[in-house]
């Protein structure tokens, strides 16, 4: 594709969003995440047992974004990509939508409380009891391991106390603030020094947010993956898994990425971003998009081959309890669906280069992500696929919450573009970002 833009080109003062223009799409997030708050608000009360479930299966849905989109920026800056500058502000709000999420996830702090979400708390306070009115002076650990002889299951408990505990410096609760306020840190920073770019157009703050990203990757990296593990490993304290963190982290950057996808078409739709985004720019992010189908299939088996080799009681116990009922059949879908589906859509340059037909092969990739989180999360609520005793209200929670949370984020999401120029318009790459071939 031949086009050569200059600076002159490019209005000053970059492109501000006016939510008037988007207003259809924000206001119908905004109807169902107050419509999904207020069947949740009645849910949490009166079925917050089962409840505890959807919200969580919601909130890490809408968290595997907030990471995605720190994820991209870090990427870029530490390799000191160009071609990404066009479209580094739909990440950057991306990220920085941590503070909301953090308040959205709150009631998480209530509901783990409940031995159905995590057992293992249950045990814990238990064990707490025991230690309280013991004779003489005991510790929780202690308690707990008393406890495993009568219940066999919990020495595996007892091992990973270091980690599985609520009464340390390095508690279940520590680490949930401190998931969210390393995020936010790294989000943050990043906007920041933006932003400052957008006052001097300095290469400064460009290497700056370089050496910073290569600084942050770890404990970013390290946040992923202990995230993952309290919040959905944590369901079955006796489940292990190598693979894990890995697994959740090439959800995280495939969703976003077909999520910033969108988002652009959409804007670009309204009559921004039009100098700014070309074929080229499509491509490159279906080619992304296309990287992590692939990288996502090879954890996953990955995952399913070591626990089927070793066939460990302890582990093997995943992927029977998703191989019953209903689940077996929503196991083959994600097979053909998170994989083959989207792997032969984006085999082909002119797909991923029409801004319409890419489009549409990302609310697939959405959905079929819907799904993945989802059979992660509530078969650990029971076998069955919400057709046996828990329906109907297992269904309807699970809607609701999902309106709830995903509908109040991106509500708040798009509203907030209009905070910023849509690019970072005095980036000294733009214009070598803006004039990409590949």
């Amino acid at each position: 594709m031949s086009h050569h833009v200059t600076f002159k080109d490019l209005p000053q003062g970059g492109e501000k969003f006016e939510t008037a223009k988007g207003g259809k799409l924000i206001n119908t997030l905004g109807f169902f995440g107050g419509l999904g708050f207020l069947a949740s608000l009645w849910f949490f009360f009166t079925k917050t047992d089962t409840f505890a479930y959807s919200w969580l299966f919601a909130v890490f849905f809408c968290f595997t974004f907030v990471v995605g989109g720190c994820f991209w920026i870090l990427l870029h800056s530490a390799s000191n990509s160009s071609w990404g500058v066009a479209v580094r502000r739909i990440w950057e709000n991306l990220a920085n939508m941590v503070v909301p999420l953090a308040i959205l996830a709150s009631p998480l702090l209530i509901t783990a409380v409940n031995k159905p979400l995590y057992e293992w708390m249950g045990h814990h306070r238990t064990a707490a009891e025991h230690a309280a009115h013991a004779d003489h002076p005991t510790t929780v650990k202690q308690a707990l391991h008393h406890m495993a002889v009568e219940n066999p299951h919990l020495h595996v408990l007892v091992t990973k106390f270091g980690y599985m505990n609520l009464n340390t410096w390095f508690s279940w609760y520590t680490r949930f603030a401190l998931y969210f306020l390393i995020l936010w840190f790294i989000a943050r920073t990043l906007r920041g020094k933006s932003l400052q770019q957008e006052q001097d157009g300095d290469i400064k703050h460009t290497i700056w947010s370089r050496q910073f990203s290569c600084i942050v990757l770890l404990p970013f990296a390290l946040t992923v993956t202990f995230a993952a593990f309290d919040w959905l490993v944590g369901l079955d304290y006796n489940w292990f898994s190598t693979m894990w963190g890995v697994y959740i982290f090439a959800g995280c950057a495939w969703a976003s990425m077909a999520l910033s996808i969108l988002v652009v078409t959409w804007l670009r739709s309204l009559g921004y971003l039009q100098k700014v985004v070309t074929d080229e720019h499509y491509h490159l992010m279906g080619k992304l998009l296309f990287a992590f189908t692939v990288f996502w299939a090879y954890i996953s088996f990955s995952q399913y081959f070591l626990i089927w080799y070793a066939n460990i009681t302890e582990e093997t116990r995943f992927y029977l309890i998703r191989n019953t009922e209903g689940w077996q059949a929503v196991s083959i879908f994600i097979l053909l669906g998170h994989f083959i589906v989207p792997f032969l859509f984006l085999l082909s340059q002119q797909r991923k280069k029409n801004p319409v037909v890419i489009s549409l092969g990302c609310i697939w990739i959405l959905f079929m992500h819907v799904v993945d989180i989802y059979w992660n999360v509530i078969p650990e609520r029971g076998p069955s696929l919400g057709l046996g005793v828990l329906a109907p209200y297992a269904w309807v929670q699970d809607i609701a919450a999902f309106c709830a949370v995903f509908g109040i984020m991106g509500f708040l999401y798009l509203r907030g573009l209009a905070k910023y120029s849509l690019y970072p318009w005095r980036d000294p790459r733009l214009l070598e970002s803006v004039n990409v071939i590949n």
